[in-house]
């Protein structure tokens, strides 16, 4: 009970917080994806954006620079652009976040967000736990993601990306 109650207490203020700024995992299941070496022409904002569109979290919201640097431990140095969306309003732990990494940047992306999984799993969430890390040529990608969404937003990520 006091796991449950912790959770949507954590939710709800990062709700708020995200709401109010505007816009790595050690467990056994993470799974990290290594794609082709090609650079990808979509744009990660723009991949993020159409997901939000699928209306399946509540309240979408998408973090800032801030946020992206304070919370993620995203260099902005070291990426092209990136989109990170959440959901406003929530009692689990959901986040996309997919991050175009400049050349010869993606193992440092990749590790920010593998920091960003530790920071998780200090925390106990254990939706951390099913984090998975997937890397698309320059596109570096991280889902954590109820099993309800989980396999339709990877195969509309999947489409958005080709």
């Amino acid at each position: 009970m006091k796991k449950i109650l912790v959770s949507a207490l954590i939710a709800i203020m990062v709700g708020a917080t995200l709401t109010g700024c505007g816009k790595a995992n050690n467990g056994n299941n993470q799974s990290v994806e290594q794609g082709t070496g090609q650079t990808s022409s979509v744009s990660a904002k723009e991949v993020v954006e159409k997901l939000s569109e699928e209306e399946l979290f509540m309240m979408p919201t998408m973090v800032d620079d801030e946020m992206a640097k304070d919370i993620y431990h995203l260099n902005l140095e070291d990426i092209v652009d990136y989109g990170i969306l959440v959901p406003g309003v929530t009692a689990q732990q959901d986040d996309i976040i997919v991050v175009k990494a400049k050349e010869g940047k993606v193992d440092s992306v990749k590790a920010s967000l593998e920091e960003y999984i530790q920071d998780l799993l200090a925390g106990h969430l254990e939706a951390a736990e099913n984090a998975t890390i997937e890397v698309n040529g320059d596109l570096v990608s991280l889902f954590i993601l109820n099993s309800e969404i989980k396999d339709n937003i990877e195969a509309k990520y999947n489409d958005l990306i080709k």
